[in-house]
């Protein structure tokens, strides 16, 4: 008989342990290229406080006040994703030096030839229409054109959607991440190396 979990005792199991996986994959492959009709354009102050007014439910205030701060650090590229019409409909980040998961205390390490996509969100009214799977073929020609070869991502085990996206841009699986919150630690191991979509580790606690 399967054990179902109370939604107490999922929360409690999130304080516990909250399994990631960090993945690689290439900058050049054989998807089609990004829909030139949308685009990504660097973010600024007034752009964000338009989408904090116009998406309030997906840009609180405590994530808005942490996207303004990174416009400050030349280290990460904050992006907003626009649609065919301009509308801003998410955000995303590309990173091509070695950087910090601050929410999981995990240190990513890049190569001269890798960079590091992050933080992806596309906002709810305008997810199923492929833009987040936009938003990484985009930023992976960014990153070509700055001499990449090599993308990496970290994605929470149970985030089914940015599995998907990733897995059809040839995301391999290269360590689990165990973040445990009551001590501020992630433990990172080797992984059997399975692409983002399987369903390996459904059960394990979501990112966001």
């Amino acid at each position: 008989m399967s054990r179902r979990f109370a939604p107490r005792a999922l929360r409690g199991a999130r304080r516990v342990c909250q399994v990631l996986d960090l993945y690689t994959f290439p900058v050049q492959g054989a998807w089609s290229p990004a829909d030139p009709a949308r685009s990504l354009e660097d973010a600024t102050a007034p752009v964000l406080s338009q989408m904090r007014e116009a998406y309030p439910d997906d840009l609180d205030a405590r994530k808005y006040d942490i996207l303004v701060d990174r416009l400050a650090d030349p280290g990460d590229r904050t992006l907003v994703i626009r649609d065919e019409d301009g509308e801003p409909c998410g955000y995303c980040h590309i990173t091509l030096a070695d950087t910090t998961d601050e929410r999981i205390r995990y240190a990513v390490r890049l190569q001269l030839h890798q960079a590091y996509l992050w933080d992806d969100r596309v906002f709810a009214a305008h997810r199923r229409r492929g833009l987040h799977a936009y938003s990484i073929a985009r930023r992976l020609e960014l990153i070509a054109e700055a001499g990449r070869t090599e993308a990496l991502t970290i994605i929470s085990r149970s985030n089914l959607g940015s599995r998907t996206s990733y897995a059809a841009f040839g995301a391999v699986r290269q360590r689990a991440l165990y973040y445990l919150p009551l001590c501020h630690r992630t433990v990172a191991v080797p992984s059997d190396r399975r692409h983002p979509g399987s369903a390996s580790g459904a059960h394990a606690m979501d990112r966001d």
